[in-house]
């Protein structure tokens, strides 16, 4: 089975059962696939996923035919054509169309995917799109392959402009953000370590620890990844742990822990000097948050099971400090999850509440003077600073903490990092005291 085939049943898989992308691929990196081979098929299943409701609109214009009447199986096919001829463009636009054409089950299927991929390859610089004039936001959907609605959203909160900005960096931006493992190697000495392997290395003042490669890669083939040197972490969320600011023989319980990321960043910052209380509601991810641990080689992290909303009653009021990332929307990660970017954002007016349970669930784990960092990887007021609000209102013996990250000052104690602005996941973040 070649890659095309391997790309088009996982597609399949997809459209049928709403599996998750990330899901179906790595159940399908078999070690019988060269490094090569799975970078290609990650990247076109990955484009062809993001880029789909652009695909579909040019499939349909060019054509002349609405989607329901195009048979699911043939739209797949026709989509990884589409993402061969206009965005990956690895091989000529003729063995793109014949090895594509061939994935058909049927001569009608075959004579039309070929002449709808003709024709793409004909116009690649002419393709058709709506009006901008007559619905911008209609326009920046189809251009940039988001729902309408995301489009409102986004539109409705920063303007035109910023919203157009924002989408291309979740299209175009692709980077690997990981944060150095500071108690077996220094920032400089790992950064020297990329460069020597090849890898092209930006560093950052918002977290000193954090380094980005500015392309896509596996982890697993970074050096020093079996010594535990790094592990994978967005700046955004490396920003979390400097905004804790947690010390050595801290107590420090992370109440949605798993994948880990910001239990291991805490324990950097402490040189594992610190007790830390890893719990996560699926204790069918602990094993990731253990085994990330032992690489890095902190035995100070304890991955426990646990509801955030059910609060263990031994550790209230014990907590120096406290990170509580809530479950959220994820608005602000669509670039790095191009299933995500397709969910109905409606269903996420029922996160306030839940959030706003966890947050007065997790306070209580907080000493007096104790301090919590709220945060979410979404673009939404609701979920963010709605949130925090109503719980400061309803808790006076907590306050928002004013901060400083890099050359940011926050003196409401509140953060939203932007993609276009700060490029990074958008992100948010609120540091709370528990009062005297």
């Amino acid at each position: 089975m070649n890659l095309r085939q391997i790309a088009l049943r996982l597609l399949e898989e997809y459209e049928a059962g709403g599996k998750f992308v990330n899901l179906s691929l790595s159940s399908h990196l078999t070690d019988n696939l060269s490094r090569e081979d799975k970078a290609a098929l990650t990247a076109l299943l990955y484009t062809t996923v993001e880029r789909k409701l652009t695909y579909d609109y040019y499939i349909c214009a060019i054509s002349e035919r609405s989607e329901s009447s195009i048979d699911t199986h043939t739209k797949n096919i026709l989509r990884l054509g589409l993402c061969q001829l206009i965005d990956m463009r690895s091989i000529p636009d003729y063995a793109a169309v014949n090895e594509t054409v061939s994935l058909s089950k049927n001569p009608g299927e075959r004579s039309f995917v070929n002449g709808v991929l003709r024709a793409v390859a004909r116009r690649k610089n002419d393709l058709p799109m709506p009006p901008e004039e007559k619905n911008y936001r209609r326009y920046l959907s189809v251009k940039h392959s988001f729902p309408l609605a995301t489009v409102k959203h986004f539109d409705t909160l920063f303007g035109r402009e910023a919203t157009e900005q924002i989408l291309d960096f979740f299209n175009n931006e692709k980077y690997t953000d990981i944060t150095v493992n500071t108690s077996k190697v220094s920032v400089l000495e790992y950064a020297d370590m990329l460069v020597a392997d090849g890898y092209p290395v930006e560093s950052n003042t918002l977290a000193p620890n954090s380094l980005r490669i500015p392309i896509s890669v596996n982890p697993e083939w970074l050096p020093g990844f079996d010594e535990g040197y790094f592990f994978v972490q967005d700046r955004a969320s490396a920003v979390c742990s400097e905004v804790l600011a947690p010390s050595e023989n801290d107590l420090i319980i992370d109440v949605c822990a798993a994948p880990g990321g910001k239990s291991f960043g805490a324990a950097i910052l402490t040189g594992g000097k610190c007790d830390i209380r890893a719990f996560d509601l699926h204790e069918s991810k602990l094993s990731l948050v253990s085994s990330g641990a032992s690489r890095l080689g902190f035995d100070c992290i304890t991955a426990l099971g646990r509801n955030a909303i059910d609060p263990d009653r031994k550790l209230i009021g014990t907590a120096d400090k406290v990170i509580c990332d809530a479950p959220c929307s994820g608005l602000g990660v669509l670039g790095k999850k191009p299933d995500l970017r397709y969910k109905d954002i409606s269903n996420a007016s029922s996160l306030p509440a839940v959030q706003l349970d966890i947050l007065t669930a997790s306070a209580r784990y907080l000493k007096e003077d104790g301090e919590l960092v709220y945060s979410t990887c979404t673009l939404n007021p609701e979920e963010n600073e709605d949130v925090v609000r109503t719980f400061i209102t309803a808790n006076p013996d907590f306050t928002l903490v004013p901060f400083t990250v890099g050359d940011i000052s926050c003196d409401n104690g509140m953060l939203t990092l932007l993609p276009h602005v700060h490029r990074t996941d958008g992100f948010f973040m609120a540091k709370i005291k528990r009062k005297m």
